[in-house]
C-alpha cells in the first residue's frame, strides 16, 4: 500500500471502518499428504511449484472439518482410509481466494497425512480438478530434497515441516512401520507399474463416484522383520545412519509381533525377490497387548 510522504499537500481519502479493517480472519488447512510406492516416499504435491493443496476454512467449519473437506476434494477418500494424520503446527501464508480479488496474508495448519497402504483406488484428480489450487501430482520426496523438483520458496518449509513430523513420528513410534505392513497386501508387480505411469502422464482418467468404489482388503496381518526394516529405510534419506540391529530390537520390543512357525517371501526393494524370512503375525495393543 502507498503512503503519502510527509508534508504532502494531498488529501487522504475517508475510509469507511470497514474498509479499513479485514472483512475477516482468513485460516487455511494445508494437507501434505504421503504415501509408499515402490518402496519409496511420495508426495502429493500441487502442480507447479507452490506446495500441497491447501483451503480455506469456513466460518461454519472446524480446522478438522476443513481438512477432511481437501481430502475429500482431493482424493477419493473411502472412510477408513487414513493411517496417519499429524498436526505439524502453524505457519503464514499467502492466500489468493479462487474467484475473487481476496488476497492477503493468512494462518495455516500444516497436516501431515500418511495414505494406508495399497490405496490405489484413491485416485487424485490430477488435472482436472476445478479448483486450480487443488490440481496435483505425486512425486517423490526424493527428487525434492535432491533439487529434481523446484518448490516456491514459500511453500518449502511447509513440506519440510510436514515430512519432518512425519519421519520423527516413524522414529519415536516405530510400531507404525509394523501397523503399515500387517494392512499391506502382497503388491502385484502390474498394480505398481500402473500406478508408476499414471503419475508421469499428463492424461488422467475420469474420476469414479465415490459411491462406485469400495474399500479394497487389508493384508493378512503377517509381516517379516526384513519387511519392516525396508519400509523404515524408505521414509529416510538413503544416505541416514540407520542401526539395523536396534531396529530389529525395536520392533520386537513393540510386544506387537507373534511368531509363526513359517516363512514368507520377503516384500520390498529385493535384488532375488524368492527371499525368504520368519514370519510374524501383527496384533495392536488393543487386541490384547
Amino acid at each position: 500500500m502507498n503512503t503519502p510522504l510527509s508534508g504532502s499537500n494531498s488529501s487522504i481519502p475517508a475510509r469507511p471502518v470497514r474498509d479499513s479493517s479485514p472483512r475477516r480472519l482468513m485460516v487455511t488447512t494445508g494437507v501434505v499428504i504421503f504415501a509408499i510406492r515402490d518402496w519409496t516416499l511420495w508426495v502429493l504435491l500441487r502442480e507447479g511449484p507452490w506446495g500441497p493443496p491447501m483451503r480455506l476454512v469456513l466460518s461454519n467449519e472446524t480446522v478438522t472439518e476443513a481438512v477432511l473437506r481437501t481430502l475429500q476434494a482431493v482424493l477419493l477418500w473411502p472412510d477408513e482410509a487414513t493411517l496417519l494424520q499429524l498436526k505439524a503446527g502453524w505457519v503464514e501464508q499467502q492466500v489468493y481466494v479462487w474467484g475473487s480479488a481476496e488476497q492477503g496474508a493468512a494462518v495455516s495448519l500444516i497436516h501431515s497425512v500418511l495414505l494406508r497402504a495399497n490405496r490405489d483406488e484413491l485416485r487424485p484428480n490430477l488435472h482436472r480438478h476445478p479448483v486450480p489450487s487443488l490440481r496435483v501430482q505425486w512425486t517423490p520426496v526424493a527428487e525434492v530434497e535432491s533439487g529434481q523438483r523446484q518448490l516456491d520458496p514459500e511453500a518449502r518449509p511447509v513440506l519440510e515441516m510436514a515430512l519432518n513430523t512425519l519421519r520423527s513420528e516413524i522414529q519415536r513410534n516405530p510400531e507404525l512401520v509394523l501397523r503399515y505392513l500387517a494392512d499391506m497386501a502382497t503388491p502385484h508387480r502390474d498394480s505398481i507399474e500402473w500406478w508408476r505411469q499414471e503419475t508421469h502422464t499428463a492424461l488422467s482418467k475420469e474420476t469414479r463416484p465415490l459411491r462406485a468404489l469400495r474399500e479394497p482388503p487389508s493384508g493378512d496381518g503377517t509381516l517379516t522383520l526384513a519387511e519392516a526394516t525396508l519400509l523404515y529405510r524408505a521414509f529416510f534419506p538413503p544416505d541416514e545412519q540407520i542401526d539395523l540391529s536396534n531396529l530389529r530390537r525395536r520392533f520386537l520390543a513393540t510386544n506387537t509381533l507373534e511368531p509363526l512357525d513359517e516363512e514368507r517371501p520377503v516384500r520390498g526393494r529385493e535384488l532375488d525377490w524368492r527371499r525368504v524370512s520368519r514370519a510374524y503375525r501383527y496384533r495392536s495393543r488393543s487386541e490384547g497387548h
